[in-house]
């Protein structure tokens, strides 16, 4: 059953949304919307803040792996979050009914061949890091991407990994950088984020499906990585 428009987000998510769900081994697309006064009742100020609020989707989890991608946009209503899991979502005490929607996406939704998409990515890379032995440090610094010309190879490479490739038509739009602050117990933070939307085109089927599960890019803890898709018809002739 489709969701209601009135709780349909206004995002690519819609599509998946409002795709026939039902099987084994299905993953779950779920939207959140909460108005800004009820996101500062919950304290619910940052990326970090929503990281923590949405484990409690997932009960008896603690300690395992995250099973879940998210994105939050910000609305004139207030924040609306797009979340992506391999577990079924029970809806959590601080969600309101009407602020709740939840579908499995079916498998075909992944047949067909052309999508729009809609990405906001931590766009790094990874600055190596020598230690005494004159080995690379395994966790090493990230710097930043911030010119066009580099933000467009990192998009090209990540499709490239993912089973991808990024179209000419429709055109790829790269927002500009936006700064993602947040605070995690004593210490503060900052993520930036970049917005990629265009088309793509599917090269590989199994890398591409196992892309769109576990995202894109670093930082998907704080709200990065989640790649929304529409299927698209194109006319190449």
């Amino acid at each position: 059953m489709a969701v209601p428009t009135s709780k349909r987000p206004n995002t690519l998510g819609k599509k998946l949304l409002g795709a026939k769900g039902g099987g084994t081994g299905m993953t779950w697309l779920t939207r959140i919307r909460i108005d800004y006064s009820h996101c500062a009742r919950l304290g619910l100020k940052d990326n970090y803040a929503w990281h923590q609020a949405l484990w409690e989707i997932f009960p008896g989890l603690d300690g395992e792996q995250r099973p879940f991608l998210f994105r939050v946009n910000a609305g004139d209503y207030g924040s609306e979050v797009l979340l992506l899991s391999s577990v079924e979502p029970t809806r959590p005490q601080w969600c309101p009914d009407d602020s709740w929607a939840t579908k499995a996406i079916n498998p075909e939704f992944f047949r067909h061949r052309y999508y729009r998409f809609d990405l906001k990515a931590n766009a790094t890379r990874k600055v190596t890091k020598l230690g005494p032995n004159g080995g690379p440090v395994k966790n090493g610094r990230r710097t930043v991407l911030s010119s066009e010309r580099d933000l467009r190879d990192w998009i090209e490479r990540k499709a490239k990994q993912g089973g991808f490739r990024i179209l000419d038509k429709p055109t790829l739009v790269i927002d500009p950088r936006t700064d993602y602050r947040f605070r995690k117990e004593n210490t503060s933070g900052l993520h930036v984020g970049v917005c990629f939307r265009g088309g793509l085109e599917v090269t590989e089927s199994t890398q591409f499906v196992e892309t769109f599960h576990l995202g894109i890019g670093s930082a998907k803890a704080f709200g990065f990585g989640l790649l929304l898709l529409q299927p698209i018809r194109l006319n190449l002739e």
